[in-house]
C-alpha cells in the first residue's frame, strides 16, 4: 500500500493518480506540510490537477537507471546538492563540538538501528535478507571477529574530543532525533519488511564515498581530514563508516530493487524512502543542534 511521502497517510490505490489527487486536494487548502513538500520536490508553481499528475509521473519515473539509482539520485539532491544539509556542510571540516553532537545523537540512532534490523529479520522469511541484517547488527553493535563494533568506535571518537561516554550514555535524544526514531520504530515493527529495509538502508548513502559520481557537490566530509585534520579516533570511526556504508548501501539497494520488482512494491518503496529521508534530514540537524549546545555549555 502506497503512502503519502509528506504526511505518511496510507492511500487506497498504489498509483500516481491517487497520490497526485491527494496532494492537489491538500495543496488547494494550503496545508503547510504538503505545500512545502511540493515546493521542495516538485515545483513552487501553482499547477492544474493534470499538470501536477504529469510532474509526479516524471518525479517517480525510474526507468532510466533503475530503482536503486533513482534512490541515490534523490538522496544526493536532498543532502549533497547546492544547499546541503547544514550538518553535512559543517562536517567538511568539523570542530570538536560538531563531533560531540554527532556522537551523542548518533548513539541514539544506533540503538534504534539494531532494533530496526532485528524487526526486518523477524518479519521476512528470505534467508539472504536475514543474513544481511544479522551481519549489520553484528558489525554495528557487537563487532565481527576481532573488529571493534561501530558503537564503541563512536564513543571513543567522542572521548578523543573531550566528551565523556557517561554523558552520552546518560543523554536523551533531541526532539528531531526522537521523532525520527519513533517513526523508524513504527515502520520497522509494523509495516512491510521491504518498506522498513529501504527506510533504513537508504540512509547509509550519507557516507557513500561515491556520491559525487551521482552529482553531489559535497561528500560526507573532506577526505583529507582523515590525514591529520581530526583526532585519530575520529579518523578511525569515519573511515570505518566510509568503507562499510558504501558496501552496505549498495548491497541493500540492490536487494530492495530486486524484491520491490518481484513483489510489485516499487512505488510504495519510493514513497517510504522519501518519507524516511525527511526524518533523516531532521535527525542530522539534531546533530548540529547538539553540537551548538555543547559549545555553549563547555
Amino acid at each position: 500500500m502506497n503512502i503519502c511521502p509528506a504526511c505518511g497517510r496510507e492511500l487506497k490505490d498504489s498509483n500516481i493518480s491517487s497520490l497526485s489527487d491527494h496532494f492537489y486536494s491538500l495543496a488547494l487548502s494550503s496545508d503547510p506540510a504538503h505545500v512545502m513538500w511540493l515546493n521542495r520536490n516538485i515545483s513552487k508553481k501553482k499547477m492544474s490537477e493534470e499538470g501536477l499528475k504529469s510532474e509526479f509521473l516524471k518525479f517517480y519515473d525510474f526507468t532510466e537507471g533503475g530503482l536503486a539509482n533513482w534512490i541515490r539520485k534523490r538522496f544526493v539532491e536532498k543532502f549533497f546538492g547546492e544547499k546541503p544539509n547544514p550538518f553535512v556542510k559543517e562536517m567538511q571540516r568539523p570542530s570538536k563540538y560538531t563531533i560531540m553532537g554527532y556522537v551523542t545523537e548518533h548513539y541514539h540512532f544506533l540503538r534504534q538501528w539494531v532494533k530496526s534490523c532485528a524487526y526486518i529479520i523477524a518479519r521476512t522469511d528470505f534467508a539472504d535478507i536475514q543474513k544481511y541484517e544479522f551481519d549489520n547488527i553484528a558489525e554495528e553493535y557487537f563487532g565481527i571477529g576481532n573488529q571493534t563494533p561501530h558503537i564503541e568506535l563512536l564513543l571513543q571518537m567522542g572521548e578523543s574530543v573531550g566528551l565523556r561516554r557517561e554523558v552520552v550514555l546518560g543523554s536523551k535524544p533531541l526532539k528531531k532525533t526522537e521523532s525520527a526514531l519513533k517513526y523508524w520504530d513504527e515502520v520497522c515493527s509494523k509495516k512491510h519488511w521491504l518498506d522498513a529495509m529501504v527506510s533504513m538502508h537508504s540512509l547509509e548513502l550519507i557516507a557513500d564515498k561515491n556520491v559525487k559520481s551521482y552529482g553531489a557537490r559535497y561528500s560526507y566530509f573532506m577526505p583529507e581530514i582523515l590525514d591529520g585534520g581530526v583526532t585519530k579516533e575520529t579518523a578511525h570511526f569515519l573511515k570505518a563508516g566510509y568503507d562499510a556504508d558504501q558496501y552496505h548501501s549498495g548491497e541493500a539497494l540492490a536487494m530492495v530493487e530486486r524484491y520491490a520488482k518481484t513483489l510489485g512494491m516499487e512505488m510504495e518503496v519510493q514513497s517510504y524512502f522519501l518519507r524516511s529521508a525527511d526524518y533523516f534530514y531532521g535527525y542530522l540537524e539534531s546533530r548540529q543542534e547538539r553540537g551548538k549546545m555543547y559549545e555553549k555549555e563547555l
